[in-house]
């Protein structure tokens, strides 16, 4: 078992996620508005409709990237909010390190369990 942060680190932790949250909602916002402007564009030939839905199909999966983010930062802020973070892995209960935390605050696992869950992921998608 690891251990846990304390609550200054625990503000730290929080002030980035709200951060990072507040950048996510700015993204969304404006792939929103993009959106808008395209369906509005007059799109005179094949290459202009080729092009924008390219960029609409990209814009689709950040999309859905920085929702799948925005999540994240959720859950770790609602434990904050609860008193229930503690900076240890969801899955093994070993320590996410500082390190760690200040670069992807919503970590909800250790490196070794991400690289876990990220293999199982690849296996399945295999099969």
């Amino acid at each position: 078992m690891g251990r846990e942060l304390n609550k200054k680190q625990i503000e730290e932790i929080k002030e980035l996620l709200l951060k990072n949250k507040a950048i996510i909602e700015g993204n969304l916002n404006n792939l929103s508005n993009e959106h808008v402007n395209l369906s509005e564009m007059d799109l005179n030939d094949e290459g202009d409709f080729a092009a924008a839905s390219r960029d609409y199909s990209t814009d689709i999966h950040i999309k859905k990237q920085q929702l799948e983010e925005l999540r994240l930062i959720d859950h770790a802020l609602r434990k904050i909010y609860s008193g229930k973070f503690t900076g240890l892995c969801e899955m093994c209960d070993s320590e996410i390190t500082m390190k760690r935390l200040r670069v992807k605050p919503h970590a909800m696992y250790c490196i070794d369990c991400r690289n876990y869950l990220e293999n199982e992921k690849q296996i399945k998608k295999a099969v």
